[in-house]
């Protein structure tokens, strides 16, 4: 029970990680904020877990944003601790990208690849907006909002959801790698500045993680997704979840601006 009378809010949380996070947190005893845009997800999801609950939140807004942590004070208490976790997917380049990834792979493996992705050419002024505005920007609302809340008390934790993509760069999803690689720079900056007040600020890099997202999404990639991965297989959201529950907790007191990768060994140096 580390987290037993703590207030912790999770953006994304009504489905796949981000409600994995949030069973976590209600499982160590926190009382949890599940923001989602999607409010029918988050309010089944906070039904179910024992001192929860849902708030409506768009964190491409930052009133929307900021209403919704004021809701979390006035109704459970001091935020603790802040899950930067809502993304989203751009899935009219997803679909047109991912039938040219599996035709490099084929051409891969009998000799050059011939077959342009055409990713970064074709990728559209709205798709480049929207990726980041949720990604990026979400978590600089997201983490402006909690820190001027946790400030004033001296003490509190931000985890904020990055990816192997923004370490490395995945092909043909240039928007979603320049926005996790924003997320790293934004949290190792922000860690250094306020953790003198109190605040430690960290983030996670998943690599493939088994959500209903990501099989639907990529579903024809899978295969490769595991041959990828030196485990030999996908993650899960409930590693994912660990992950940020040590972050959180005291346990890693001396974590500032790290960056902790759950990805079975595709990405060893951080």
């Amino acid at each position: 029970m580390r987290f037993k009378d703590k207030v912790a809010v999770v953006t994304g949380g009504g489905a796949g990680i981000g409600a994995a996070i949030c069973r976590r947190f209600a499982d160590e005893g926190a009382t949890v904020a599940v923001l989602d845009v999607a409010g029918g997800p988050a309010q089944e999801l906070a039904a179910g877990l024992p001192n929860a609950v849902a708030i409506r939140a768009d964190v491409s807004d930052s009133a929307s944003v900021e209403a919704a942590l004021t809701q979390v004070e006035n109704e459970l208490g001091p935020l603790a601790i802040m899950v930067n976790n809502a993304g989203a997917l751009a899935l009219d380049h997803v679909a047109r990208v991912q039938p040219l990834v599996e035709k490099q792979q084929e051409e891969a493996a009998v000799g050059p690849v011939q077959t342009p992705l055409d990713a970064l050419v074709r990728l559209t002024d709205e798709e480049w907006a929207f990726v980041l505005s949720i990604h990026l920007t979400g978590t600089f609302y997201g983490t402006r909002a909690a820190v001027k809340r946790m400030a004033p008390r001296r003490e509190g934790a931000i985890i904020n959801m990055a990816s192997v993509c923004g370490i490395e760069g995945c092909t043909g999803h240039p928007h979603y790698s320049a926005a996790k690689a924003g997320v790293l720079g934004l949290t190792r900056a922000t860690a250094k500045e306020v953790i003198v007040q109190g605040i430690r600020v960290n983030a996670v890099a998943p690599g493939f993680i088994d959500t209903t997202r990501q099989q639907s999404a990529v579903g024809a990639a899978r295969q490769s997704n595991v041959a990828r991965t030196p485990a030999g297989r996908l993650g899960t959201p409930e590693e994912v979840a660990a992950t940020v529950a040590f972050l959180a907790s005291d346990d890693a007191s001396f974590f500032v601006g790290a960056t902790v990768s759950v990805n079975g060994g595709l990405l060893t140096a951080v």
